[in-house]
């Protein structure tokens, strides 16, 4: 049975590499609110994952993997990740101790419960990352015991919730060596990348399920 954990290991370490919108709201956050507060974002991540992939499993997803569903998931994560970006790339001010910001946060049990929320629904709200579990957990699952394909799964969150609370380390270690004036500036490229990537997941979630007619050209476009 460990053989299967420690294959799910393996398997969640190419995600490690992967840049998107839940790697940059780990990084600004842990930068701007402190270690606490990234790793807080990163447990929503990781519970997103571990419940879509548990959803693919036991067979959740047949009823929730409709068009309409995968559309309307579209276009509420491309509202959730603007509005995310419009209001980093808005924020004004940055804390300047941040380890007093972690001790806060340790009994903040509201503030922390909101940037796990912050976390789960940013990186839930993408439909497309539904389809790649679907496709990784039915592929590798299929010919395992129940408990062999739970211990997979969770290896392969735990490989990738520990790789995220290594990239918040040291986004906080980096910024105990940067002024108020650079955390901003990271918050505002942060923010306008977030609104790029809700952009682009408009654009593919218009392009997957033929919302919008495009060019015959855009078939070539990388990515698509």
């Amino acid at each position: 049975m460990l053989y299967s954990f420690f294959q799910g290991l393996l398997f969640g370490l190419p995600f490690v590499f992967v840049v998107g919108p839940a790697l940059f709201a780990i990084l600004q956050t842990s930068m701007s609110k402190g270690f606490y507060s990234g790793m807080q974002i990163a447990i929503g991540i990781s519970c997103s994952d571990l419940l879509l992939m548990l959803f693919c499993y036991f067979g959740f997803i047949q009823y929730i993997q409709s068009n309409t569903f995968q559309i309307i998931l579209g276009f509420v994560g491309t509202v959730f990740l603007a509005l995310y970006g419009i209001y980093m790339f808005g924020k004004k001010t940055v804390t300047s101790h941040p380890a007093r910001k972690d001790i806060k946060l340790k009994v903040n049990w509201m503030g922390a419960f909101s940037e796990v929320l912050k976390g789960f629904f940013l990186n839930i709200m993408n439909p497309f990352l539904w389809v790649l579990w679907f496709a990784i957990v039915s592929s590798n699952t299929g010919n395992r015991k129940p408990i062999e394909a739970v211990l997979f799964i969770l290896g392969i969150v735990c490989m990738i919730f520990s790789t995220d609370m290594l990239k918040s380390f040291f986004a906080n270690k980096l910024t105990k060596l940067l002024s108020d004036k650079v955390i901003l500036i990271i918050n505002k490229v942060a923010g306008v990348i977030l609104m790029i990537c809700s952009f682009a997941l408009c654009v593919k979630t218009c392009y997957e399920f033929h919302i919008i007619p495009f060019p015959h050209y855009i078939d070539n476009l990388p990515g698509l």
